[in-house]
C-alpha cells in the first residue's frame, strides 16, 4: 500500500498542461537539391489551444492542438536554358560586317533565379494520445559531498534548471508519453500558384533589367508563360499546391520531423509535474530554544513513484523510503 497519495483533478490537469504546451517553440532550416532545382525551407511554430481530456483507459487526449506556423518560407532555386538574341550582321561588306547588331545573352547564373514562397500563418492541428510516465532525475551539478539540504538550498546554473525546480535536488518528474500523434498536412493557400508566377515574373524582370526594351519583349516572348515555363523546368503537375505539400511533407519530411520533436519534448524535455527528493515536509523553523540554530526542514525520501490517471483525476502514489 502506498504511503502517500495524491491528485489532481481535470481542471487543474488542463493549467499544468498549459504550462507545457506554451513553453513549446521550435525554430528550424533545412536545404536540399531536387534534380532540376534547389529547395531551402525556414520554419517557426508555436503551439496553441487543444483540448485535454483525462480517460478512463489511464490515457489523456489532446485534440484539436494548434501548431501556428509563425514562419513558414519555402525558397526554390532554378535554372533557365541561356538565351541569346542578337550578334548578327546588319551591313555585310566583301572585307566584313561594316554595321553588326550587339548581342545579349541572359540566364547564365546557376540557379538564375531564386524565389522566396511565404507560406505561413496557418494552422495545423495536431491530436495527441499519451499516458504519464514517471522518470528519477539526477541533477548533475549535485556533488557527491552535497546533502538533501545542501542541494535544496543551491540554485542551479540558467542552463541546468528544470522548469518547476530551480535548485540541485533530485526530483521525480512525471511526463506525458505520446502513444499516437495525428497531425494534419500542412495546409498551403490555393493563392500560391499566383504567388509563385508574380515572383518569378519580377525576378525575371529584375534579370531583364539592362536590356532595351524592345529586347526584353524579344526574350519573354521565347519564354512564353511565366508560370508555364515555372512548370516545366520544376516538373510541377497540375496542382502546385499539392506539389509544395509533397516537397515540404514528403521530400522534406518536414512534418515526421516535427511529430518527432513535439513527442521528445512532452515525453522527456518539459516535465508536466516535478516532486523533490526528499521531499521538503516542513520548511526551515525557529527554533523555539533560542538562540540554538533555527531548525532545518523534515525531508521524506520518496521511492516507487506511480502515476496513472482515471477520467476524473490524475493519481500520484508513492512510498515513504
Amino acid at each position: 500500500m502506498a504511503h502517500l497519495t495524491a491528485a489532481a483533478n481535470e481542471k487543474v490537469f488542463r493549467e499544468l498542461f498549459a504550462t507545457i504546451r506554451d513553453n513549446f517553440s521550435l525554430d528550424k532550416s533545412d536545404s536540399g537539391t531536387f534534380g532540376p532545382f534547389t529547395a531551402a525551407y525556414h520554419v517557426k511554430l508555436h503551439l496553441e489551444g487543444g483540448s485535454v481530456d483525462l480517460r478512463g483507459d489511464n490515457t489523456i487526449k489532446v485534440d484539436e492542438l494548434d501548431i501556428k506556423w509563425d514562419v513558414l518560407d519555402l525558397t526554390l532555386g532554378f535554372d533557365i536554358p541561356e538565351i541569346c538574341v542578337g550578334g548578327f550582321c546588319i551591313i555585310p561588306t566583301p572585307f566584313g560586317c561594316a554595321l553588326e547588331f550587339p548581342e545579349w545573352c541572359v540566364f547564365d547564373d546557376n540557379p538564375d533565379i531564386s524565389v522566396t514562397l511565404p507560406l505561413g500563418g496557418i494552422t495545423s492541428e495536431l491530436t495527441v494520445v499519451a499516458s504519464l510516465l514517471t522518470k528519477y532525475f539526477v541533477h548533475p551539478e549535485r556533488t557527491p559531498a552535497m546533502d538533501a539540504w545542501d542541494a535544496q538550498d543551491t540554485l542551479a546554473s540558467a542552463d541546468a534548471q528544470t522548469p518547476f525546480i530551480k535548485s540541485v535536488a533530485n526530483r521525480w518528474q512525471v511526463f506525458l508519453d505520446p502513444q499516437t500523434l495525428d497531425l494534419d498536412p500542412i495546409d498551403i493557400a490555393d493563392t500560391v500558384g499566383d504567388l509563385l508566377e508574380n515572383l518569378v515574373g519580377a525576378a525575371i524582370d529584375n534579370l531583364l533589367w539592362f536590356l532595351p526594351g524592345f529586347v526584353k519583349d524579344l526574350i519573354k516572348d521565347i519564354l512564353g508563360s511565366v508560370i508555364d515555363l515555372v512548370r516545366a523546368i520544376l516538373d510541377i503537375p497540375d496542382d502546385i499546391q499539392e506539389w509544395i505539400s509533397d516537397l515540404l511533407n514528403v521530400s522534406f519530411g518536414l512534418l515526421d520531423f516535427i511529430a518527432t520533436v513535439i513527442a521528445d519534448y512532452f515525453a522527456a524535455k518539459f516535465p508536466i509535474l516535478e516532486i523533490e527528493d526528499p521531499y521538503p515536509m516542513l520548511g526551515k523553523a525557529p527554533n523555539p530554544n533560542a538562540p540554538a540554530p533555527e531548525l532545518v526542514p523534515v525531508k521524506i525520501p520518496i521511492v516507487d513513484l506511480k502515476v496513472f490517471n482515471n477520467d476524473v483525476e490524475m493519481i500520484i502514489e508513492g512510498s515513504v523510503g
